[in-house]
């Protein structure tokens, strides 16, 4: 196979693993996303929907109470989403390389900060908070596909 097609087939394969990431991003917030801790003899624990997780911790943003606990944490979560379609917004300046992976850097982080805040708060996720992770990581893996293409060339 010789570089140029095998380079539109590596191209053709991240534009396809990206949609159908942003696919199932999209479908994880009409899912539920995560409940509290069950406790026994408690009552039911609440189960939340992924779009209302997301509207929580956005608009949390401007509670300055929350910026001084660890409920800051949360907050680094609802900011996953503006900042992925902004990531997707810079798919389309192909030049704009290190800003997106500086974006893909801050958005694993702020995931890493959600897992902390579950753990902090006994909450636990559920099939909406996967397939929301997978959609991301789908959209976020073209870029190191794209680094090891670039490495391979370079040798």
């Amino acid at each position: 196979m010789s570089p140029s097609t095998q380079s539109a087939t590596v191209r053709r394969t991240v534009l396809i693993a990206r949609l159908i990431g942003f696919c199932v991003y999209v479908w994880a917030f009409f899912l539920s996303a995560v409940r509290e801790a069950a406790t026994p003899g408690g009552d039911p624990p609440t189960v939340f929907q992924g779009s209302r997780c997301a509207w929580i911790t956005l608009v949390n943003t401007i509670n300055p109470d929350v910026w001084h606990s660890k409920d800051f944490l949360a907050v680094l979560s609802g900011w996953i989403n503006p900042l992925l379609l902004l990531y997707i917004l810079l798919l389309l300046f192909p030049r704009l390389r290190w800003p997106r992976r500086i974006l893909a850097v801050m958005i694993l982080a702020f995931m890493a900060g959600t897992w902390v805040f579950f753990h902090l708060h006994s909450l636990v996720p559920l099939e909406g908070h996967f397939l929301w992770i997978a959609g991301i990581l789908l959209i976020l893996a073209g870029e190191a596909v794209g680094r090891e293409r670039a490495n391979a060339a370079a040798d």
